[in-house]
């Protein structure tokens, strides 16, 4: 993991309901075995806590502000949380992660999958080519 010809980034986040440690002991592990296959420490973003969809989505954008100049590389991005999904059939169901359950999945503590991929502005839809040599690994752990 460590080619200084190819960079590398990790995007590391969780939103555990208050008084849950185990999304924070999963966000370590992940660090630590991310550090022991060579990623430096300062590859490695981490976002956690009491989150809302405006700052998940401020970190994307800052994330992929560091990415611009990018023609390879590889994004790994790891999200520990709870999911849902809105619509009536698989369908027009559209995925999301649940940055707080209140019961609402229209308000700021409810992210869809879609609005999280447009922040990165990384083209993986059919109709644009990411950059040649750009991977994404994507781990949720909903």
């Amino acid at each position: 993991m460590n080619d200084q010809e190819s960079p590398h980034l990790a995007l590391l986040i969780a939103a555990p309901p208050p008084d849950e440690p185990a999304m924070h002991n999963d966000l370590l592990a992940i660090t630590q075995a991310l550090l022991a296959r060579g990623l430096p420490a300062d590859r490695i973003f981490s976002l956690h806590g009491q989150l809302d969809r405006s700052l998940v989505l401020a970190f994307l954008r800052a994330a992929r502000r560091r990415m611009d100049d990018w023609q390879a590389g590889s994004l790994f991005v790891y999200v520990s949380g709870h999911g849902f999904f809105v619509g009536e059939t698989a369908e027009t169901a559209r995925p999301g992660l649940e940055l707080r359950n209140t019961g609402e999945t229209s308000d700021d503590y409810h992210l869809l999958w879609d609005d999280f991929f447009a922040a990165l502005d990384l083209p993986f839809d059919k109709l644009r080519t990411p950059p040649a040599g750009v991977r994404l690994t994507l781990l949720p752990d909903l």
